[in-house]
């Protein structure tokens, strides 16, 4: 059976413009399926936990990464499967999730709360903090990604924080289960979705010019050659800070002055092959890009 967990206001209403579609085609193929949308923040995680113990259910987060992050809360260490149909604002975890086989893949876990794609504090933190607030359903998203940059850009200056006991400055701390984020930006080339480990991309702190050659190397993913970024893996590690930081976890923000990562190898079982068939039919009813 597929059960699909709809946000109706994602992606401009793409939400709604999906279901419609996915219905048509459940129906015209007989499918055993059930459409769910939701109303309010959390949603996605209830609905998620009430169906995730039958391991015969593909449970489709319809959305973008934010409801992704809530439908794999619910689904975390269950028997059912995860789809994903990307027609938010940020679909970034479809670009490593579309290729990749029908296996198990790992978590990562922060503070309590899940996390499929990446998690980040810093610049890239209070970007997509900023960004959440000035959506309203007008701007294309990217607008609201270009306006947010700008403003951070001008605004911003390194955190001070303690990443295992050793002191710095950084103007970004990323850390990575899948490759991209930030609306397409390979941040981590080398990451893979199943080898229990973390890709960490530590940036130093940077100047104004600095960040703008930083932007530029990764929009050809070569930023990890930059003296100015450590790149390292491990399973967990440990984040403090003097003051209150947010952290942008699958586009979502938390607000903490001490961060715990920890990953959870093949916690979350995966239906590749019917999410790229149900994004091929939106593709082909021109709801969205291919």
């Amino acid at each position: 059976m597929f059960i699909f967990i709809v946000n109706p206001v994602s992606g401009n209403n793409l939400g709604i413009k999906a279901s419609i579609v996915i219905e048509e085609y459940c129906k015209r193929r007989k499918i055993n399926y059930k459409i769910i949308y939701t109303e309010k923040k959390n949603d996605a995680i209830r609905i998620a936990k009430e169906l995730k113990d039958n391991e015969n259910v593909t449970i489709f987060s319809v959305g973008g990464d934010g409801t992704l992050n809530e439908v794999v809360n619910g689904l975390a260490n269950s028997k059912a499967k995860l789809g994903l149909i990307p027609v938010g604002s940020g679909n970034d975890f479809y670009r490593s999730f579309y290729t990749f086989p029908d296996k198990k893949i790992d978590l990562g876990k922060v503070n309590g709360r899940y996390f499929i794609n990446v998690a980040s504090l810093g610049l890239d933190a209070e970007i997509a903090n900023y960004a959440n607030q000035i959506k309203n359903g007008k701007l294309s998203n990217e607008s609201v990604y270009i306006l947010s940059l700008i403003h951070e850009y001008f605004r911003f200056k390194p955190i001070s924080i303690d990443i295992d006991g050793v002191k710095k400055d950084s103007t970004i701390l990323t850390v990575c289960n899948a490759k991209y984020y930030g609306g397409g930006f390979n941040i981590a080339p080398q990451a893979k979705l199943n080898d229990g480990m973390f890709d960490v991309v530590d940036v130093k702190s940077l100047n104004k010019l600095e960040i703008i050659n930083l932007v530029m190397k990764l929009m050809k993913a070569t930023h990890l050659e930059s003296n100015k970024v450590n790149f390292y893996q491990t399973d967990k590690l440990s984040v403090n800070s003097s003051i209150p930081l947010n952290c942008n976890i699958d586009g979502e923000i938390i607000t903490d002055t001490n961060f715990d990562f920890s990953i959870e190898r093949e916690s979350l079982n995966v239906d590749v092959r019917n999410s790229n068939i149900f994004r091929n039919v939106l593709v082909l009813s021109n709801v969205i890009k291919k």
